[in-house]
């Protein structure tokens, strides 16, 4: 498997159907493919005398020969230089590889290059590695648990849950088998996950086949929804798969995340997406020659396929799209030598406004780089917070989200150190909602920068809190004493006759605005010992503390 080698992938040789490794693929083809000459040179000139076996001969030479090889842009290790060509193909193969092609030519690159086993699956080795892969021994078992795929898009969410049913199947190490069947949180309904249930107990009662249940997107599923998967996740109905890219502590019930396993799926690095990639030039050329009957392969310099790999971000259906883009668009130009990353560059621009980041505006990333934005600003690093600033209006989040936390930030950080955040920070709010982006970008970034050139204070936050935790626990009777009479309000001739307002002391009308005069309950007063107590704001602007690290690095 996969995980047995770090990202060692292994290939089937088309001509004797055995399994070599990746870096050894070429080596192999050319050692297969003399050895089958040698032994059916006469069966092979009697098919080339028909036109059409001359025709697919042809193309095998073709795509047998066709080989553009790139030196190491990132190349998986051991993996050698990237093949941007098609794998060798024999003469008595091409029909069915002809008809293979013209099958899926209409489906995405990212569908056609669907793994058909895990030794084609490429990522998460933290789980599936031989070693120390906690879903490659659930897998050597026999066992499938319910379990929550947790994961960015383009990770390999679906294709993982598809080769869990379909190699323990195939290796038949379980006294069960398995039936996986797929729905999804956008469309399915409670009536249609009642009738998988049903379905599920007739199946297993008769065949003694157990019912995967792959549900995607799962965290849209409601509570009652979620409520009532428990009852048949817990009495083994079904087995439950869940797959989501959000944190499922949010967004699903603790009751159903103590059920499953919770196996987090990380972005696939550049090796493993530059594999993806290089195995879809592969097969893009192969449709490319055999169903459109163009002879001129795609091909991109190093450079240019480093960018796929970078822009993806991890997402291997990303870059596939991307991928796809390109051979489409130069289906006509037919370029001979490779794409460059400038031609590139140029292409994508001229296809798509712009090539958005990873950025979930309602799940991890949303509070993540909110919170990244926040204290870089509190930490008065302008460029960091510039940098996170762009990445969330790039990544399409919300600019009054934005505004609305530097309004807070202005108050919270700055606080009483500069007052003429706040008011510009609501003018940054103003500015979004007058105009809109793209126009005020600049209205955020300026509020930004000033925010984290500013001094900083945060007395008057930790003054706020402490009143409210006084008063949330009733500290001296803070919540509970009565207002003092001389402050109260008197509107009505019958509550100054009650005492209401009684003795109260104008300031205005004294020197300098100052009287003897009690501001606080007297029951509080009674209660606090110290009065101190009381004295919210008499903390400094910032700490004392002195960072070791800070003072060795400016040393």
């Amino acid at each position: 498997m996969s995980g047995s080698k770090n990202l060692e992938q292994i290939i089937a040789c088309p001509v004797c159907n055995k399994n070599v490794s990746f870096s050894t693929i070429n080596d192999h083809l050319d050692r297969c493919t003399a050895r089958s000459n040698s032994t059916t040179g006469e069966k092979t000139s009697s098919l080339s005398e028909n036109p059409r076996k001359r025709k697919l001969e042809k193309a095998s030479e073709e795509i047998a020969d066709d080989v553009e090889v790139i030196e190491d842009v990132g190349s998986p290790s051991g993996s050698g230089p990237i093949m941007h060509s098609k794998r060798a193909v024999t003469t008595s193969s091409m029909e069915s590889e002809v008809k293979q092609c013209k099958r899926i030519a209409h489906l995405p690159l990212s569908e056609k290059l669907r793994p058909k086993n895990l030794n084609e699956y490429v990522g998460q080795q933290h789980i599936l590695s031989k070693e120390k892969g906690v879903l490659f021994k659930y897998i050597n078992q026999g066992t499938i648990p319910s379990m929550i795929l947790w994961g960015p898009p383009g990770v390999g969410k679906t294709s993982l849950a598809r080769l869990l049913t379909k190699t323990i199947n195939e290796e038949r190490k379980a006294q069960l088998t398995y039936k996986l069947v797929e729905t999804s949180a956008t469309k399915a309904t409670s009536q249609e996950l009642r009738t998988i249930f049903e379905n599920s107990k007739k199946e297993f009662n008769l065949t003694r086949r157990m019912t995967v249940l792959f549900i995607d997107e799962i965290h849209r599923f409601n509570k009652s929804q979620q409520d009532l998967l428990l009852p048949h996740v817990e009495g083994a109905t079904v087995v439950l798969i869940g797959a989501t890219t959000e944190n499922p502590s949010f967004q699903l019930n603790n009751a159903l995340i103590s059920r499953c396993q919770v196996f987090v799926l990380s972005k696939l690095t550049v090796e493993e997406i530059t594999m993806v990639l290089t195995r879809g030039i592969e097969l893009l050329n192969k449709i490319r020659l055999l169903v459109w009957d163009i002879k001129v392969p795609v091909k991109l310099s190093p450079e240019a396929l480093r960018y796929i790999v970078d822009v993806s971000i991890g997402d291997a259906r990303k870059a596939l799209n991307l991928l796809e883009m390109v051979e489409v668009s130069t289906r006509e130009s037919l370029l001979e030598t490779p794409l460059s990353i400038e031609q590139l560059k140029k292409l994508i621009q001229s296809n798509s406004a712009d090539l958005r980041t990873y950025y979930d505006a309602n799940g991890d990333n949303h509070y993540d780089t909110i919170s990244a934005f926040h204290k870089s600003v509190r930490g008065s690093d302008e460029n960091a917070a510039l940098y996170y600033l762009a990445r969330m209006l790039q990544g399409g989040e919300d600019p009054l989200f934005i505004a609305r936390r530097m309004i807070r930030m202005a108050s919270e950080d700055i606080g009483l150190a500069d007052h003429s955040l706040l008011p510009l920070a609501v003018a940054a709010h103003d500015s979004v909602m007058k105009i809109g982006l793209p126009e005020a970008d600049l209205s955020l970034a300026q509020c930004a920068v000033a925010m984290a050139r500013a001094p900083k204070s945060v007395q008057l936050y930790r003054g706020w809190n402490k009143v409210k935790a006084m008063i949330g626990e009733n500290k001296y009777k803070l919540a509970s004493s009565e207002i003092p009479m001389h402050l109260r309000n008197a509107p009505t001739r019958l509550m100054r006759e009650l005492g209401y307002s009684d003795g109260y002391k104008y300031n205005p009308d004294f020197k300098d605005g100052k009287v003897a005069q009690e501001y606080f309950p007297a029951e509080v007063l009674n209660e606090v010992e110290n009065k101190d107590e009381l004295l919210f704001l008499a903390g400094k602007h910032l700490g004392d503390v002195v960072d070791e690290d800070y003072q060795s690095d400016t040393q």
